[in-house]
């Protein structure tokens, strides 16, 4: 593994070098000779990148390029664990989500620390929750096939079937991250063919946003502006960006700060339209 890291974003100094780290090393098991020595040091780099906050993990995913070669580890564990730290997700948020009892508190801290699947429809769920593929956060060996489309959405019960007129005070209802099949979203954009997915995400300290899942490219004209602000009257911002995994479709995420929390919510959109990839930003507000 052939690796130069493009560094744009704000990227701390020691989450640098641990990603350095990271790819020197991947390098290295290539033709190794002392692989045991190099196994070890790479679990520990593996480590610490788990121990990285939200900020730090969203920094990481403004290069596609990177994410993706993070992604394609084939530490499923890994790469669970910094999908979850990339939405500020705790153990128990993760757990709430996929249904586990109170009394299976601790199910979620297996899942993160074993290589299975959990229970339909709980992988679907996770994928969801996770913002990837369902194979690549359930399997070790995913089928890159399987990344298309978000078929997740479509299981019976994983997702809630909503119209576009009921997102908005639907976000009182989600706890952390929550998934929805919108069917009528001709309303918003013309172009697209129902049903079409999306999330509300509530986990960061900062905002919440609605991100939907589109096969258009949808062009941030005062028309759909309108419109927006029509479905979402809290909306500040919308940011057009990339999936991950998925090249054939588009994110639009409508966003809105967290009471309190405005100057803060201000660095994470200059950081988005500044530094992360195939990203456009419009101001709605």
């Amino acid at each position: 593994m052939n690796t130069t890291i493009k560094y744009d974003g704000v990227y701390q100094s020691h989450v640098r070098f641990l990603v350095d780290e990271y790819f020197a090393v991947m390098h290295k098991l290539e033709n190794a000779s002392n692989l045991k020595q190099l196994q070890a040091k790479l679990k520990s780099i593996k480590r610490k990148l788990c121990r990285l906050d939200y900020m730090d993990v969203l920094a990481l995913q403004n290069s596609i390029e990177l994410w993706h070669l993070l992604m394609n580890d084939p530490d499923l564990y890994f790469r669970r664990t910094l999908c979850r730290k990339l939405f500020n997700l705790s153990e128990p948020d993760v757990a709430e989500a996929l249904g586990y009892s109170a009394t299976r508190a601790g199910a979620a801290h297996n899942l993160f620390n074993s290589s299975g699947m959990p229970h339909w429809p709980r992988p679907f769920q996770l994928s969801i929750l996770l913002n990837h593929p369902w194979q690549l956060v359930n399997k070790s060996d995913p089928e890159e096939f399987s990344y298309s489309t978000p078929a997740e959405y479509f299981d019976p019960g994983v997702a809630k079937k909503i119209h576009i007129k009921d997102l908005s005070t639907e976000r009182n209802q989600v706890k952390s991250i929550a998934g929805f099949v919108i069917l009528n979203p001709q309303e918003l954009f013309p172009l697209e063919l129902p049903p079409v997915t999306g999330r509300w995400v509530t986990t960061y300290p900062e905002m919440d946003y609605f991100e939907f899942h589109l096969y258009h490219e949808p062009v941030l004209d005062k028309a759909l502006q309108k419109r927006i602000l029509n479905a979402f009257p809290l909306a500040n911002d919308a940011i057009r960006t990339y999936i991950p995994f998925r090249s054939k479709m588009r994110s639009l995420w409508i966003m809105m700060p967290k009471v309190g929390r405005e100057q803060d919510y201000k660095g994470l959109i200059t950081e988005f339209k500044t530094f992360r990839d195939a990203t456009v930003h419009c101001q709605l507000r």
